[in-house]
Parts: C-alpha cells; structure tokens; sequence
C-alpha cells in the first residue's frame, strides 16, 4: 500500500492506493472527520487505561501474556499474519472488557489457574500417589475387517492426568 504524505495545511493532492482481494484500487486522499465525541473519547480513554495497566503487570504476568500469545495469530492483512506479541494479546482482551464495563484479567485465559500437583518427595514413604479423581474416557469399538464377529474383545483405556 502506498500513501502520498498529506501537506500539513490540510489541503490534499494526493492519491491512496490500496489492494482488497479482487483488484488494486484507488482514491483521492483526504483527512478523516474527527468528530472527538463523547463516545469516542470515552473509548480512547479506555484504550489509554489498559495501555497504560500493561505497565503495572509484573514481569512474570507479561511473560505468560507472551507465551500465550505466541499461540495465537493475527488476523491476515494484505496476504501477511504472524504471532501476537504479549501486549497486543492484553489489549485485545482487555479493551472490549473495558469498553462493557466489565473488570480487566490479569492473566490470559488460556493460562491454567488451577493449583499445581504437589511433587511427591522421596522422604514422604508413606504418602500414595494415586491419580486424581476426575473424568474417564470410555470407548467401545468394532473391527470392521477380519473375524470380528467370531473374536469379539473388550478393552478398558483410560487417559492419564
């Protein structure tokens, strides 16, 4: 894409092009309207607000913003999209929670917030580790090929935590 710089007077001679799916295209450049209405400054305020909360997070609330955002990736603009960094994951979830008027996270929901297992120590002999209780997987299953019907067999699986 290229744009023509706009003179500083307000006037403009130039012309923007730009590309969509289907062709190059192009317009006469111009300044936006900037109406600077109530709801507008509002929504800037709060853009500015989360902005500025990212610098109160601790360094290790920003690495997690970090590791989870390099799972995620841009929405594709002009053929190009890569990986989040860990700022831009934070203001994309916490400015719409802003602007509903809902309290922003401090870590990413995908991050797990569920306690850690306890690590099992060699001088604890009388302790059991056991798995934990939580969901089974049962699946049932039939051979489609062969003596399936002669040779029926049961199996039981189950998923570690």
């Amino acid at each position: 894409m290229r744009v023509l710089d706009i003179p500083k007077s307000g006037k403009c001679g130039g012309t923007v092009w730009q590309r969509n799916r289907y062709c190059q295209y192009s317009y006469p450049a111009f300044i936006p309207y900037n109406p600077r209405s109530h709801q507008q400054v509002k929504v800037r305020g709060h853009f500015s607000a989360v902005s500025a909360r990212w610098r109160e997070l601790t360094q290790e609330q920003r690495n997690l913003w970090k590791a989870v955002a390099k799972t995620k990736k841009s929405k594709p603009r002009l053929l190009q999209c890569g990986p989040l960094t860990g700022f831009l994951l934070f203001m994309k979830v916490n400015v719409p929670l802003v602007n509903r008027g809902l309290p922003q996270v401090d870590l990413p929901m995908e991050y797990s917030r569920a306690p850690q297992p306890a690590v099992s120590s060699p001088l604890r002999i009388s302790r059991f580790d056991q798995p934990p209780v939580g969901p089974v997987l049962f699946l049932q299953a039939n051979q489609l090929l062969g003596d399936w019907q002669v040779h029926p067999q049961e199996c039981l699986a189950g998923q570690p935590p």
